[in-house]
Order: C-alpha cells, then structure tokens, then sequence
C-alpha cells in the first residue's frame, strides 16, 4: 500500500529533497578526459562525482582524513580546471589498502552537463586535429593487419551468406532448409573464426601495459570493425549495454540456449559462433560445476542434519540462475526444505530467474522456497550481503561478479560472504582464467573488460579469511573459470 508523503517524512509534510545523482568518472567522461584532482594541493584518483559533491581514493597512512575538514579542491579535466573551491569531508570509508573519502563542496557546485559538453567539445577538437590519419598512426601495423584479416573474413563470408541466402529463398526454401545451411556454415568457419580471434589476441598483448596504444587500438576497432558486427544479437548486445554493463542477464540466456538467432543467415552463423567462445562455454560449464557442488553440499547437510534439515543457499549475482532450475530439475525432490536467495542487480533478472525456478519446483512439487534479493554491484562490494543473521548459509556462490573486482576489495567481499556461512559450509567463487589466449573477443569486439587471474592471484583473495578456513583453486570442467572453494571449519567471523 503506498503511503502518503506525510506518513513518509512526518512533520516535514510534502517537503521535497532532492540528492544530485552521483555519477562514476568513466560513465561520466570519456577516455581521453584525463580528468585531475587536487586536494590541498596532492594529486587523489577520482572516483565519483555529483554536482554538489565527489569521493576521491587514498591510500592508508598517507592523509588522516577528520569529519568536517575544510579543504582546497581543485578539477581539471583535459589539464584545464573545471571547478576550485572549497569543501568539507562529509564521510571516510576505511578499505583494507585505503579509504574512499567523500566531501561536499562548500562554494559553488559542479555543472555535470556543462562538463560532459566541454569533454565532448575537447574530444571533438582532438578528433579533427589528430583526424583519422593520427589514429590510424597510433596503431601498431600488426595490429592493424590483423583486424584488417579479421574485416575481410567477415566481410567475405557476409556476402556469400547473404547471396546464398537469397538464392535458396527464390527457390522456396523453408526455414528448416536455411537452418540446415546455417549449420553447415557454422561448423565449417568456427575454428577459422577463433583462430583468427586468438592471433589478434597475441597482437593486441604488445600494447596492452600502453595506455595511449590500447585507447587508439580500440577506437580504430571501434570504427572499422564493430559497426559491422551490430546486427549480430550477441555482439549488439555486448558492445551497446542497454543495462549499463556487460555479460548482462540476456547474454547468459543466449550461451545457455545454444540457439541460432538474428534475422539473416550470417547473423544467426556468426551469433552461433560467438556463443562458442572459450568463455562463453565455461559459462555454461561452469553452471554444472555448480550443480555439482550444491549436490555435494545438500547430502552433506542432509547427512549431518537429518531428513528435516533446511538448505541455505545464497547465489551472488546470480542472472538468470539457471543453475538452481537445472538442480531442481536434475534432483526434483529431497528431505527437508531447500531456501535459496537469488541476488542480483537487475529486477528483470531475478523476473526470469524466479519463474524459470518456479515452474521447475511446481513441475516436481519440489520442498524449496526462493527468496530474492535486488542489490546493486556497488551495494554488494560496499556494504556487504544483508542475508539473515551470520552463519546462516550451508552453500554460497558467485560464478561472474569477482572478474570485475580489484582484488583489495575482493577479499573484503569474500570476507563479508564467509561470514555468512554456517560452520562447515562451502563457499565457490568463479573468476575467469588468466592468460586467456581469445581476449580480444570480449575486450576489443564488445568493449567487455575483465578481470583474468592465475591460479596464485585467485588463491590470494582468500588472503583474509582465518587460518582455519580450507581454501583450495580449482578449475571448472571447461578451463575458463577458477573456483576459490572456502570450507569454515570452525564458527566465528573475519573480523
């Protein structure tokens, strides 16, 4: 039932507050705005910013950082300044390596739109200057050739597509008949495709640690190639993000369903193939990882609590959750009751995973109950995971969020999900391989960044967790995701 203003802000009545929307520095600028910040004089990495405010990052020890401080702050943006004033520190939030100070500003205000003008006017003046010959110049030739290779096979391959396609339609052909030549396509340019991806890999690795290098290369990508890509619904939906992020909800349901789709042959060929990548098949082979391991876990609850036990389980990011329906699936029916919460970003997510999961506990009568849980990625790292009370979870999982994170506050969000767990509960956490011979796909075609970790980088998120705590890595059955598996042998918290 909605409430009225009055029962909402009590002796305030219809008052009206209004808090400017904070806004992250990389969805606010572009990426040549360089943007500086200047605080007493020191130079601090921004982080967001609003129009009445902004937080910065600092290291531990370097500054001490009081509650209502006066400061001199300074923005400049492509090395011209953008605001200077005054502001108060209005919040510090400790991090294991550093805080993340946020101040208010105590003349004047920041002009968000008028900002995002000048970038793009800068940016526009840089374009004609540099013109496309500048850019073209910026990119190593063997990266350029490779691309280029990469271009003319699908340019190739689109116009003999597209003129079978056409003859086989004027003849009469079915929709049977094209998917039948969309197979024979699919499986003749797969491994020449990949190939392709992965020598494009190698070249891209030259450039990778220069900045001003892997900007260029990805604009000049950017221009010649991916326009060419869009009408592909896999690398439309990567690359244009309409949630904001990628490896979204939607991109999981197309590397689970396997399916060819988009409304021509090369687009439904090309889609087919791209849902082959290394990474998108360990996303599909690491959802039975996880199967798997909730199976474990459930007999080792039921075994140690009985036939009316409840099994907690919590799935961190968790998209379409696909896992959970083919687990119901796959065991239909159990002792007990099994409650898992479903946490995620995106409303629509937790839609499609809450009806896939119902309709597979109805189809079996299966005792489980679904809780869902709608916290941002941001609210997850910062504030931690309000599930119940500590202690509660017998299994915890989060197979994608962890390729996005730096590992400082990695280890304080496995610290948060250990804590959740109940004595001798098993926690999993996925991140994608590192070195990873086919990056250039997700990072160069869909603009798709992610963190790759070895072995060594994974084992030491779990760098903070109690000595009692069996920690091990290991690889899902498709090789593109480590799993940190954490088993709490013993009751008590991080802290």
């Amino acid at each position: 039932m909605v409430k009225p203003y009055e029962a909402l802000m009590g002796s305030l009545g219809r008052a009206m507050f209004f808090r400017p929307e904070r806004q992250r520095v990389r969805e606010l600028l572009s990426r040549d705005a360089r943007p500086k910040l200047l605080i007493n004089g020191f130079e601090y990495p921004l982080f967001d910013v609003s129009m009445n405010g902004l937080s910065f990052l600092t290291l531990n020890g370097k500054h001490e950082w009081n509650i209502g401080t006066t400061i001199d702050l300074e923005l400049l943006m492509h090395d011209e300044p953008v605001y200077h004033g005054t502001a108060h520190v209005a919040r510090v939030e400790p991090g294991p390596r550093g805080s993340r100070v946020g101040v208010g500003l105590m003349t004047g205000f920041l002009d968000l739109p008028e900002i995002r003008r000048q970038d793009d006017q800068k940016l526009l003046e840089e374009q004609m200057d540099l013109g496309a010959e500048g850019l073209f110049a910026k990119v190593p030739r063997a990266y350029r050739e490779k691309v280029t290779e990469i271009l003319h096979f699908i340019q190739y391959y689109r116009r003999a597509l597209d003129y079978h396609e056409r003859r086989f339609r004027s003849e009469g052909a079915t929709d049977s008949d094209l998917l039948a030549f969309a197979q024979r396509a699919y499986e003749a340019l797969l491994e020449p495709y990949f190939e392709l991806h992965r020598q494009a890999t190698t070249a891209a690795l030259e450039f990778m640690g220069d900045r001003e290098v892997l900007v260029a290369a990805k604009e000049y990508t950017e221009t010649v190639l991916v326009p060419l890509t869009l009408d592909i619904p896999l690398n439309n939906r990567a690359y244009l993000k309409p949630l904001g992020y990628p490896g979204d909800y939607q991109i999981m349901l197309y590397y689970y369903n396997k399916s060819f789709e988009g409304d021509s042959v090369f687009a439904k060929v090309f889609h087919r193939i791209g849902i082959e990548h290394p990474m998108a098949h360990g996303v599909c082979t690491r959802k039975d990882f996880i199967v798997e391991m909730m199976q474990a876990e459930h007999d080792r609850v039921l075994a140690l609590h009985g036939d009316d036990c409840e099994f907690r389980v919590a799935s961190l990011g968790c998209g379409p959750a696909r896992e959970v329906s083919d687990y119901v699936a796959k065991r239909q029916t159990w002792p007990g009751t099994a409650i898992w919460t479903l946490i995620d970003q995106e409303e629509e997510a937790l839609g499609i995973a809450f009806r896939a999961c119902k309709r597979e506990i109805g189809e079996w009568d299966t005792p489980a109950q679904l809780d869902l849980l709608n916290l941002s990625f941001i609210q997850m790292i910062n504030e931690g995971v309000p599930l119940h009370e500590p202690e509660s979870q017998d299994y915890i999982y989060c197979t994608g969020l962890f390729d996005y994170i730096k590992e400082s506050r990695a280890q304080v969000l496995i610290c948060a999900l250990y804590d959740l767990l109940a004595l001798g509960g098993m926690m999993s956490v996925g991140n994608a391989v590192g070195p990873q011979d086919c990056f250039w796909t997700p990072e160069f075609l869909g603009d798709w960044t992610m963190i790759y970790r070895t072995r060594d980088q994974v084992r030491r998120l779990g760098d903070r967790l109690p000595e009692s705590a069996e920690i091990e890595v290991v690889k899902e059955p498709g090789e593109a995701y480590y799993f940190l598996n954490v088993r709490k042998t013993k009751a008590g918290c991080c802290g």
